[in-house]
């Protein structure tokens, strides 16, 4: 990107994972101005015991961009099969690539300790992605080096184990819209047999009592930057 917008790139691991665990700070930010890009590596397309892979996918899709559209980001979406993300460079050079054209301010993706394998090998690729993206020696398709991006990890039902927020943000003004937003997904509405919206919607106001606000979406990062002050503008 040419201009000096900030950015935030959102990176999960199936469609609705960013947009229910970052989806509020995404609009948020999208209302102050800044661009905001969701990278999806599957479309989560195995979720839906009635249907098949192929329906579930399209519908996905539909969904996903519904939602983007609301919160005012891009999607974009990487050929991998949910289930199945591997883990390794080729996948992290396409994710860098996508980070270099974008050049992000900030970066919020998947905590490690998931019981969902996508989820942990999406915050080792995001990891790895940022290195490759922000190191000018890697040389990927001769864009230019992301400078100055922090990293940030998402808080996600799925994502538990030793899962500590450090930055909070305050979304008490968008939860109306980003719950509209959210039950673009039939899983959002709750037609999947997991109150998703119910878990988030709790879960920011249980972050919003500490924080004395009505809701705000916790955030961890990692050991290294607990010595600095952290936000996220």
């Amino acid at each position: 990107m040419s201009d000096n917008t900030p950015c935030i790139v959102a990176i999960g691991a199936h469609a609705a994972d960013m947009e229910f665990s970052a989806g509020g700070t995404i609009l948020k930010h999208t209302r102050e101005g800044w661009d905001a890009h969701i990278i999806n590596l599957t479309l989560g397309e195995k979720g839906a015991a009635q249907q098949s892979v192929e329906e579930y996918a399209a519908q996905k899709k539909k969904e996903a961009d519904a939602c983007a559209a609301i919160l005012g980001a891009t999607q974009h979406y990487l050929p991998y099969k949910d289930g199945e993300v591997p883990n390794n460079d080729d996948v992290a050079l396409q994710i860098a690539v996508l980070l270099r054209q974008l050049q992000p301010t900030v970066i919020v993706s998947h905590w490690h300790g998931s019981i969902h394998l996508d989820h942990t090998h999406t915050y080792h690729l995001a990891r790895r992605a940022h290195f490759m993206a922000a190191i000018k020696h890697f040389e990927v398709e001769g864009l230019p080096p992301v400078r100055g991006c922090r990293m940030y990890y998402a808080d996600n039902w799925e994502d538990p184990e030793g899962f500590e927020p450090y930055v909070f943000v305050d979304v008490s003004d968008v939860m109306e819209d980003w719950e509209r937003a959210s039950k673009c997904f039939a899983i959002g509405r709750g037609e999947g047999g997991y109150p998703y919206w119910d878990w988030y919607q709790s879960r920011t106001r249980l972050h919003g009592i500490a924080r004395r606000v009505q809701h705000a979406q916790g955030f961890a990062i990692d050991e290294m930057g607990k010595g600095r002050s952290q936000e996220l503008l």
